[in-house]
């Protein structure tokens, strides 16, 4: 069995820390034989900052999939990367585009220093934007056209609410042929959009899927929890998706669910695994 939990608004959040009961639920997990891991949209710097270095799982997906870490011998397994023509590509476009509507964003740097970044001019009225950047404070550098990097994990458009999901589908529309472009809430104002371009073959159902091939595990025997649109592709890569039960309305719409976050949704989870996965 392969476990794959989102970790912000599904195993805590910034109300609700992690549960010793979904602390169990890993343990418990693996000592049955099943593979757990996390899946996340924060770094590994962002990740080792909340979880203590033996806490029990096998891989970390981070930045939704553009690193794999071996978590418990500390190595980088796996990464994907946008390369120079890509980057110049993708900010050529949000530069066209931001002469229509006003686009705050980073460049993360690629696998495992996905926390740093480049960004672009501070935008005291977007919030949100100026929140991450003050947080990554020591970790960024103003973005110049013409020192793009090399390379990167991703860019990060941040939209607020009233915007965010009309610019996304405009560049869904625009890129998605070629670029993996997620939609995800902020974890900082919890309402903000935040719109993330990936190379087309990085995403948390990819890596999760690496995973499963690694340790030659059935496709049945996939599990997955999550709370967000980023979730998605990983809901919909996995034969035995949940939801907790505050997930985004149009997942709850699309996935069964099972308890709050705040209510050791994991280890709800894990029993109908479990008894599922018996049949």
């Amino acid at each position: 069995m392969l476990i794959v939990s989102d970790l912000d608004g599904t195993l805590l959040s910034k109300e609700t820390p992690l549960s010793e009961m979904n602390r169990k639920s890993f343990e418990r997990a693996r000592r049955m034989g099943g593979v757990c891991a996390i899946a996340t949209g924060r770094s590994l710097l962002g990740v080792e900052e909340e979880l203590e270095p033996g806490f029990p799982i096998d891989y970390l997906i981070f930045s939704s999939g553009a690193g794999i870490y071996d978590w418990q011998d500390k190595k980088l397994l796996h990464h994907r990367s946008l390369n120079s023509n890509q980057v110049v590509e993708v900010h050529g476009y949000l530069q066209q585009l931001s002469r229509e509507v006003s686009l705050d964003f980073t460049i993360q740097l690629e696998a495992p220093d996905t926390h740093q970044c480049f960004f672009t001019p501070v935008n005291p009225a977007n919030s949100d934007f100026t929140a991450r950047l003050s947080y990554h404070q020591n970790h960024g550098s103003p973005l110049e056209a013409k020192k793009l990097p090399l390379s990167a994990s991703e860019f990060i458009i941040i939209q607020p609410p009233t915007l965010g999901s009309k610019v996304f589908e405009r560049i869904k529309g625009d890129l998605g042929k070629s670029f993996n472009v997620v939609r995800a809430t902020s974890p900082i104002d919890t309402q903000s959009i935040w719109i993330e371009i990936f190379h087309p073959e990085v995403s948390k159902g990819h890596a999760a899927d690496w995973v499963r091939r690694r340790h030659g595990l059935s496709q049945d025997h996939t599990c997955a929890l999550g709370n967000d649109y980023n979730d998605l592709q990983l809901l919909s890569w996995a034969k035995n998706p949940l939801v907790v039960g505050d997930a985004a309305p149009e997942l709850l719409k699309q996935f069964e669910s099972v308890a709050n976050h705040s209510d050791s949704a994991l280890a709800h989870a894990l029993e109908i695994w479990l008894e599922k996965i018996k049949r």
